[in-house]
């Protein structure tokens, strides 16, 4: 609401956006075409020609916070991280669908064996009478914030312990211990890669050869 300060945030953009252009514009002179082999400079590309293409919209114009992700073309640390995360997509999807497997399995059984707790007023939320609900209710669960579902459960069924404490375990521990892992792997393989190509265009400058030339 203070017109100075939302123009000197205006001029800060615009000098960061300078600033970038710049930068791509040398990027540019130095790779030529082979920018464009190089999809994190391609990335830095689209977000500055979109920033001074869209600027004139207002709704647009909010997406500018977008070109924070630049920092992960620069830092290697982040980069790696991506990476990792792209190329575990695959892995990732299988590990998803084993999830929504459990959790659909849970979901049915929670149905039928507690979809009158509401009704009957023992609990204070809609937690089980229809599938969809106690799929959100299993969502809670397994990060585990199950104390109060749990409770309330238990004071009408006092076997559903099991129940509870089964799924938090498939869940909330071993698929979820499953995905960190295949992450971590991922990324360790890819900081390796990353490592190798190093010392191969250290290899190639003690020889005498440009490795931009290949």
């Amino acid at each position: 609401e203070d017109p100075k300060m939302d123009d000197a945030f205006t001029l800060a953009d615009r000098i960061f956006l300078i600033l970038f252009t710049i930068e791509l514009v040398l990027q540019f002179v130095y790779h030529g075409l082979r920018l464009f082999t190089d999809p994190w400079l391609i990335f830095d590309f689209v977000i500055v020609v979109s920033s001074w293409s869209f600027e004139s919209l207002q709704i647009v114009r909010s997406f500018r916070i977008f070109r924070a992700f630049r920092l992960i073309s620069r830092l290697s640390l982040l980069r790696n991280l991506v990476e990792a995360i792209v190329q575990v997509l695959p892995k990732m999807c299988a590990i998803s669908t084993l999830l929504l497997l459990i959790m659909y399995i849970y979901a049915v059984l929670c149905t039928v064996l507690f979809e009158d707790l509401y009704a009957t007023g023992a609990t204070d939320h809609d937690y089980f009478s229809r599938l969809d609900n106690s799929f959100f209710t299993l969502f809670q669960l397994m990060t585990l914030d199950w104390s109060e579902v749990a409770r309330q459960t238990l004071d009408v069924y006092p076997w559903s312990w099991t129940i509870f404490v089964s799924f938090i375990l498939f869940s909330a521990f071993i698929v979820y211990n499953l995905i960190i892992a295949v992450v971590c792997d991922t990324v360790v393989l890819v900081e390796s890669r990353r490592q190798k190509a190093e010392s191969e265009e250290v290899d190639l400058s003690a020889d005498g050869i440009d490795p931009t030339s290949l």
